[in-house]
């Protein structure tokens, strides 16, 4: 009963939600007395990962906490958020390869999460930016250096710039490898990531339980073995918490990091395991509390309906396939056939169409990504002590690159 209980609160919330009877408010709400559109400059602090776009001549999208706003003639107080767009050659001064974007009037900054910054910029007058500047030139950068946080987020910006050098000095290879671990697609190439979109595999380039659960379940068995159920338990999430810390928390993150810290509690407390269903309806009402504004975006909506559709059409798609069909063949066409007939009414409402392609190729391209996840990790640590294995491991992991970009080109049905 308990089960079936928080599941119809789950489905009351998303349709209350999706119909539009109730609406998520923006908890943190730009406030101030100031004419907005007449801003020059802000002061504050990116609160989210800068995440390359398209839009105004390719740019970086970032939340920015303010502290205080400015005028032609005045200062003003100010509270909330805001959206800056920072151009690339901005955010990019530090990035390896990207080193013509020193020669901008700002000079050379590292732009993450974390930092305060003093920023020129202008108000974008364009219908669905509300709230949201262009940024001309950043001022002035700085850490917190004299707060333990301030440290702590620094410390975290600079592993992120890191991993990026050395993902840049493994090529193609390394760039994809840097999408699926950091959500950073600074060096993926364009036309692979529209492969991913138009063969149904986006998914896989987006941060999800897929990489969470990759780190989890490393983490557990090495920690199982060591030490018992207990230390494995606890070793995966750190592993989670240190993946999230890492990646940022992104709606599909988030998901899973609830999903980890529920079934740790419930271990820890030696309580029955909850079923499949009951953890994801748990979760979602979790989350929609904690980050209201998270239900309209696409990554939540496409991470809670694919893995509804697998907890709950997978049975059935079961019966579908032949039993001729060997069971793991079987039991991945039933997750990915269960996960499109249940994003299909999103896919259809956000992108106007659906690529039912997506069902086989997850059949043969995500073996081959897990394969280069494992590769991939245990290439970072191996390079890490051993930089010299940097060019083996580099080839290896550009031929596997190579593999997979090619099945995905061909069921994106491009030539």
């Amino acid at each position: 009963m308990v089960k079936y209980s928080i599941f119809i609160s789950s489905l009351i919330i998303a349709v209350l939600f999706y119909s539009g009877l109730v609406t998520a408010e923006n908890r943190n709400h730009f406030i101030t007395f100031a004419d907005k559109s007449a801003l020059v400059r802000a002061d504050g602090l990116i609160s989210s990962n800068p995440i390359k776009t398209s839009l105004f001549s390719s740019t970086y999208r970032a939340t920015f906490r303010l502290q205080k706003v400015y005028t032609e003639n005045a200062v003003f107080g100010a509270k909330g958020d805001i959206i800056l767009y920072f151009p690339c050659e901005i955010v990019e001064s530090l990035y390896p390869g990207k080193l013509y974007s020193l020669n901008h009037k700002s000079g050379a900054f590292l732009i993450e999460n974390g930092v305060c910054l003093s920023v020129k910029v202008q108000k974008i007058q364009k219908s669905g930016f509300k709230d949201s500047f262009l940024v001309n030139e950043v001022c002035q950068s700085d850490w917190r250096e004299k707060s333990l946080w301030g440290k702590f987020l620094r410390f975290r910006a600079l592993c992120r710039l890191n991993f990026k050098r050395l993902m840049y000095a493994w090529g193609k290879a390394g760039g994809f490898l840097l999408a699926l671990l950091s959500g950073s697609r600074e060096y993926t190439e364009q036309s692979v990531s529209a492969s991913f979109r138009d063969s149904g595999l986006s998914h896989i380039l987006a941060l999800s339980g897929m990489h969470l659960g990759l780190f989890g379940s490393l983490a557990h068995f090495f920690g199982k073995r060591a030490g018992g159920r207990n230390f494995g338990d606890a070793l995966q999430l750190a592993a989670v918490l240190f993946f999230v810390w890492f990646a940022g928390l992104s709606p599909s993150l988030f998901r899973a990091f609830l999903a980890a810290l529920i079934l740790f509690i419930n271990s820890a407390l030696r309580m029955n395991r909850p079923d499949s269903l009951s953890l994801l309806s748990l979760c979602f009402i979790l989350h929609v509390i904690i980050f209201p504004l998270h239900v309209y975006d696409a990554a939540f909506m496409l991470s809670y309906s694919s893995l509804g559709g697998i907890i709950i059409f997978n049975k059935m798609f079961k019966k579908v396939y032949p039993a001729i069909v060997p069971y793991r063949i079987r039991n991945s066409l039933s997750d990915s056939s269960a996960a499109q007939l249940a994003t299909m009414p999103v896919s259809l409402s956000l992108f106007g169409k659906i690529m039912p392609q997506g069902i086989i190729a997850s059949l043969f391209v995500s073996p081959l990504v897990f394969i280069f996840l494992y590769l991939g990790l245990f290439g970072v640590i191996l390079c890490l002590l051993l930089p010299f294995l940097s060019g083996p491991i580099s080839a290896i992991m550009n031929i596997l690159y190579l593999a997979i970009t090619k099945l995905v080109l061909l069921f994106s049905f491009n030539s």
